[in-house]
């Protein structure tokens, strides 16, 4: 009994069920994931169910204007014509838009003006600072005076 206690135990020849795992892939490859989200840490598979899925969109039929009545007819003219004025408008939107000026900031007059103003500021400082050559308050009232001297 000491002896089988101090025998080491071997694991290398242990074989594992891969039947688990490969009955895992087959699940999965049969159900395609709704989405895939990537994450830093691995990714995530969504897989839709029956009752939160949208329905299906059924497919738009086309009209013909020449079998309609006079009100679908205008109806589907009116429709038809602000379609087409939208697709310009995207078109073209956004040199309406520069047109129109709703691009730049409601205000951006004042922000330019401040920022003339702040430039202003900082040149006539600099001025002031070029004409007193290092001359301040604080330095006026150390000059020698020859009269003092004996």
């Amino acid at each position: 009994m000491a002896s089988e206690e101090k025998k080491v135990c071997d694991l290398s020849d242990i074989t594992l069920n891969e039947n688990s795992n490969h009955d895992v892939q087959d699940l999965k490859a049969k159900k395609r994931p709704k989405r895939v989200l990537h994450f830093s840490d691995g990714d995530l598979e969504e897989y839709s169910e029956d009752e939160t899925d949208a329905p299906e969109l059924k497919a738009v039929t086309q009209v013909d204007p020449k079998t309609l009545n006079w009100a679908p007819w205008a109806w589907y003219q009116t429709t038809w014509f602000s379609g087409k004025v939208l697709d310009g408008c995207d078109y073209v939107g956004e040199w309406l838009a520069n047109f129109f000026g709703i691009t730049s900031p409601k205000y951006e007059f004042e922000i330019n003006e401040f920022y003339r103003l702040q430039a202003l500021e900082k040149e006539m400082q600099h001025q002031h600072d070029l004409e007193m050559g290092g001359w301040n308050e604080h330095n006026k009232n150390t000059l020698i005076n020859d009269n003092n001297v004996q």
